[in-house]
């Protein structure tokens, strides 16, 4: 049999029924056959939703329209795929009378996709450097994180449209604001499409998956940067000067009539910028839904979706895995915009596309008070000789808040009380339980040093746009390093407060948390280890990701574990013996270990612990078992 012409065997087993039909399998980009599966598990039962009456619908394209969306054209029952999004921006793009570019990321997806960057400006020149210069803000929009969640896809595309085509394009934005877009961050999850791709979600009828192609939820990839697509999210923060960031979703989990919602970082690390948003922006963006009849909120998550009267948590103060509040961290204005997925398709697009088109003009229009917040902040970080890394739970704050009726019933499918959710508008005071009070407090160094050997922590750090120097020869540097105790297996944080995996780890890592012990040592540093001074303008970014003991540090996200581990270990017949004489030598040694026999009773216990609690008080001990190798200098 000839090894390289498999095919005839494949055929002849075919016909003998060895194998099964390959047009039986279920096949790319779904891999699903639903064929066997009942009816009633292929069809989404939604709650009712809230009336309502919309003016919005005037921004939908009229027929004949050349430039009609997949979404207005089937009535939002359907999104474009990927390769639509790409062929209906190049026909954009070439009716914009050069008002629109577009360009790849330098990185192609986890399968290798291509990633689109749009670029909307009057500018001739779209450089960076040129977008700089025309002194208008830059406006950065993402889509597409969670493919799913496609309605700030759908939305741009329209807004984008108006504001560079037809005979009335929508009225000046473009000349006060240059806007950048990339319509889909997730390529991978984009493609792997399906009408079972959003549970919880009240259209398109087909959508693509959460997650890309190695599995990694995007939106948890802002500070690890394991993914090509958020390293690409990363260059743009990089390479333009920005001032201001937007992230759009799809959320869910209980019935509001909240069909819109957004949220920024709170008090978090640009509080000014903040304050501008609820101060300048709020209140237009707030009017313009509610005057085209759309219901609009802060974003939020229930505390307990089977009593709404426990209130909610706002995505404020969080942690920079997430992406506005990395842009936070790196004193962009950022937010998150989240339309509620119980609502119909058309409206979660028409919602974002007022948010989005009222958000612009703002900015346009008050793009010097902006710059000042920006500025603001970054001068207040910049001074900082302690950095906030993480917020906790302060004083609940009582709010007005609406839900749908709603009324219980016993469940005989899990045995419990179940909520039924009707669509009359029910009002509630709830409490509101966001992070408000400083939690993780550091003493800001005024270096780091990071050892050639961890290269990947290295690349990564560059990849965030973290200025740094490399050392040209072995160096030897007085810094302070952390022996970390107490190590334990850390879980994720979701912010929907979701059940922890049972299975140890968190998108593709073993996270772990730990006390971080000071010690000082002059360490050499091999060549190619690098030096990062924090007075720079991503300094507390460099912080955040390089003290061991903030949960988006490097060392918790598990790419120091190695270091969690005594490289030798004595036999019982050498240490034995040497900690007998060490108790006759040393009557404080004694005193020491009398004293932990009588107040420990599980190290009294056991043989192993305590020949071990001797080992480490000998010279072989590995003096860098536990280290955390990254150096400080304060």
């Amino acid at each position: 049999m000839n090894d390289l012409h498999p095919q005839p065997l494949l055929a002849t087993l075919l016909l003998l029924g060895s194998l099964p039909a390959l047009a039986a399998l279920p096949g790319a980009p779904a891999y699903i056959d639903d064929s066997g599966y009942p009816e009633a598990a292929k069809q989404r039962i939604l709650p009712a939703m809230f009336e309502q009456t919309l003016t919005s619908t005037r921004y939908i394209a009229p027929a004949g329209n050349p430039l009609t969306t997949v979404a207005e054209a089937t009535g939002f029952a359907d999104t474009s795929t990927y390769a639509q999004t790409r062929d209906y921006l190049q026909q954009l793009a070439s009716a914009a009378n050069g008002a629109i570019v577009l360009s790849e990321l330098p990185e192609k997806s986890a399968e290798g996709h291509p990633m689109l960057l749009v670029v909307a400006s009057l500018e001739a020149d779209k450089s960076p450097a040129a977008l700089k210069r025309s002194g208008k803000p830059t406006l950065f929009i993402e889509a597409g994180i969670h493919p799913g969640e496609s309605n700030g896809k759908d939305a741009m595309f329209m807004l984008l449209r108006d504001m560079t085509t037809g005979s009335k394009p929508l009225a000046g934005l473009l000349q006060k604001v240059n806007i950048l877009f990339i319509p889909s961050v997730n390529v991978d999850g984009d493609i792997r499409r399906s009408a079972y791709g959003r549970i919880n979600q009240n259209g398109p009828r087909q959508s693509g998956w959460r997650v890309n192609g190695r599995n990694l939820n995007l939106n948890r990839d802002f500070t690890k940067l394991d993914s090509a697509e958020i390293r690409n999210v990363a260059w743009v923060f990089n390479t333009y000067e920005l001032s201001f960031f937007a992230d759009t979703h799809s959320t869910d989990g209980a019935m509001y009539p909240y069909d819109s919602s957004y949220c920024h970082n709170g008090n978090g690390w640009s509080p000014a910028s903040s304050a501008w948003m609820d101060t300048v922006m709020r209140a237009p963006v707030y009017q313009a839904l509610e005057g085209e009849g759309h219901v609009v909120h802060e974003c939020i998550s229930m505390n307990d979706n089977q009593d709404p009267t426990q209130g909610y948590y706002p995505y404020r103060t969080d942690l920079a895995r997430f992406s506005n509040q990395y842009g936070d961290i790196r004193n962009v204005p950022s937010i998150l915009i989240e339309q509620h997925a119980l609502h119909p398709y058309q409206t979660q697009v028409l919602g974002n596309y007022v948010v989005l088109k009222t958000m612009f003009q703002v900015i346009g229009e008050q793009a010097a008070s902006l710059q000042q917040a920006i500025a603001s902040d970054r001068a207040r970080l910049a001074a900082q000789r302690e950095v906030v890394l993480t917020w906790k739970p302060g004083k609940e704050e009582q709010v007005d808040f609406k839900v749908g009726d709603y009324r219980y019933e016993q469940s005989p499918i899990t045995g419990a009380r179940t909520i039924v959710w009707g669509n009359v508008p029910k009002p509630l005071t709830v409490p509101v339980t966001g992070n408000t009070e400083p939690d993780l407090v550091v003493k800001r160094p005024r270096q780091y040093v990071v050892p050639a050997q961890w290269a990947e922590v290295i690349a990564r750090l560059k990849a965030h746009g973290i200025r740094m120097r490399t050392l040209e020869q072995p160096t030897a540097m007085a810094v302070t390093l952390y022996r970390m105790d107490e190590v334990k297996v850390a879980g994720g944080f979701e912010p929907d407060r979701a059940a922890a995996n049972e299975i140890p780890g968190y998108e593709g890592h073993l996270l772990v948390s730990g006390v971080a012990n000071p010690l000082e040592r002059m360490q050499t540093f091999a060549a190619g280890s690098v030096l990062i001074d924090i007075d720079q303008p991503l300094g507390v970014l460099a912080i955040n990701l390089l003290h061991p003991q903030s949960p988006d540090s490097f060392w918790a996200w598990g790419f120091f574990n190695a270091t969690l581990v005594a490289a030798e270990e004595p036999e019982e017949y050498v240490m034995e013996p040497m900690a007998r004489k060490m108790l006759a030598e040393s009557p404080a040694l004694k005193a020491e270990f009398e004293a932990r026999l009588k107040d420990d009773k599980a190290f009294a216990d056991s043989p192993s612990a305590r020949l071990h609690w001797f080992y480490q008080r000998t010279p072989f001990y590995d003096v860098n078992a536990f280290v955390y190798p990254v150096g400080a200098v304060y």
